[in-house]
C-alpha cells in the first residue's frame, strides 16, 4: 500500500524547505574528504544566468518563501555568476546569503572589494567554512582573512564562521600552509582524531565521508541500519538544494534527486499524491537497508566487509551499484558517483 504522505507530514512541510541552496556548480578547487556532494576540480559545468533566474523564481513562488544560500562547489570560482545570482535573489525579494571555503581569499583588496560588491547587490550574510577538512587544502590564513574582511563589510552579526570552534585546531600548526589530516592523528591518536572529525564536527556519512574517513569511526554492518527510514530527510527536510542540472536534492542527500525543480508545483503535487520515484519510495518506507536488499536482488550488490560509517554511507554505496542499471532517473547527477572512494 502506498505511503499516505499527507497524514505523515503537515501539508505545508512537504517539499517546502525553509532554507534552499542554489548549487551554481559542483566545481571546487578542493577535494575535501568530508564532502557530501563529491565536489572537486573534475566538475566543469556551471549554471547559465537564465537557469539562475529560473531556479530563484521557483523558490520565490513558495509561500512563505525560503531563505536562499548560494552554494557549490566553490561559488567564487565564477564570481560574475555569483554576483548575478545575488542580484536576482534580491530583485525577487529572497533573503540571501552565500557559502564559501575561502580558498580564493589571497589578498585584502580582492576580498574586501568582492564582499562590498555583493553586499551592495543585496547579499545579507556570509557563511565561511572552517574545518580540518578544508584546512587540509586551504591555508588557514585565507580563512582568517575571509572572516576579518567579512566582518568589516557585513558586521559580526552577519558572518557565520562554520564551525568557529575549529579555528584553534587549524591554526595550531601555523597559518601559512594546509594541514594534512594525518597531523591530527599524530598529535592526538586515531581515537581522538576520529572524535574530532566525526562527533565534534557532526559529519554526515554520505558522499566521500564514509569512504575517506571511515577508518576514524566504528563501522557497522548493513543490518545495523534496518528500520531507519528516511521520510523526514526526503519529504520534510528544512534544508535542501536545487542544482544546475535541474535536480531537487533533499536534505543533505548528494546524488539523489526528488525530481526536476523547473516545474516545482507539478513536482510537489506528485508527492502529495504518493507518486514518488521508485528508489525514493523505498527509502521513505524502508530506508537504506531496504535499498540494500533491493540492490542485492537487482544488482547482485555485495555488502562491504569493512562495514559502513552510517546509514548515509550505506545508502550512497548501494545507490552507486544501482546506477549502472540505468533504470533509476533519481540517481542524479551521475557524476556524483564517480571517484567517491
Amino acid at each position: 500500500m502506498p505511503l499516505d504522505i499527507v497524514n505523515h507530514f503537515p501539508f505545508s512541510n512537504i517539499l517546502h524547505p525553509s532554507d534552499v541552496g542554489l548549487i551554481l556548480s559542483y566545481q571546487c578547487q578542493s577535494n575535501c574528504a568530508h564532502c557530501i556532494y563529491n565536489c572537486g576540480p573534475a566538475w566543469k559545468d556551471w549554471m547559465e544566468p537564465q537557469q539562475v533566474e529560473q531556479a530563484l523564481t521557483q523558490m520565490a513562488a513558495w509561500q512563505p518563501a525560503p531563505q536562499v544560500h548560494i552554494s557549490g562547489g566553490e561559488v567564487f570560482l565564477n564570481y560574475a555568476l555569483l554576483l548575478h545570482a545575488v542580484r536576482t535573489a534580491a530583485r525577487l525579494g529572497l533573503a540571501c546569503y552565500l557559502e564559501t571555503n575561502a580558498g580564493w581569499c589571497v589578498n585584502d583588496e580582492i576580498v574586501e572589494r568582492r564582499f562590498a560588491e555583493l553586499k551592495d547587490a543585496g547579499l545579507l550574510a556570509v557563511l565561511i567554512s572552517i574545518s580540518p577538512f578544508h584546512a587540509a587544502s586551504i591555508p588557514p590564513k585565507r580563512t582568517l582573512l575571509a572572516i576579518r574582511c567579512a566582518v568589516e563589510v557585513f558586521g559580526v552579526q552577519r558572518v557565520l564562521a562554520y564551525q568557529a570552534q575549529y579555528l584553534d585546531e587549524i591554526t595550531r600548526w601555523g597559518v601559512e600552509q594546509p594541514i594534512p589530516l594525518e597531523a591530527y592523528v599524530t598529535a592526538y591518536g586515531v581515537r581522538h582524531a576520529g572524535k574530532l572529525f566525526w562527533q565534534d564536527y557532526g559529519l554526515i556519512a554520505g558522499g566521500r565521508a564514509g569512504y575517506r574517513l571511515g577508518d576514524y569511526i566504528s563501522t557497522q554492518p548493513a543490518a545495523a541500519f534496518e528500520g531507519l527510514r528516511c521520510r523526514a530527510e526526503l519529504l520534510a527536510a528544512p534544508h535542501s538544494h536545487f542544482d544546475l542540472y535541474g535536480n531537487f536534492l533533499p536534505g543533505f542527500c548528494g546524488g539523489l534527486s526528488l525530481g526536476d525543480w523547473h516545474n516545482l508545483p507539478t513536482l510537489v503535487e506528485r508527492y502529495l499524491h504518493n507518486d514518488s520515484p521508485p528508489l525514493i519510495a523505498v527509502l521513505i518506507e524502508g530506508g537504506p537497508f531496504a535499498l540494500f536488499e533491493l540492490a542485492q536482488r537487482e544488482a547482485g550488490y555485495v555488502e562491504r566487509a569493512e562495514g559502513y560509517a552510517g546509514k548515509c554511507h550505506l545508502c550512497a554505496d548501494v545507490r552507486r551499484s544501482l546506477l549502472e542499471s540505468g533504470r533509476y532517473a533519481e540517481l542524479q547527477p551521475a557524476q556524483f558517483y564517480e571517484g567517491l572512494e
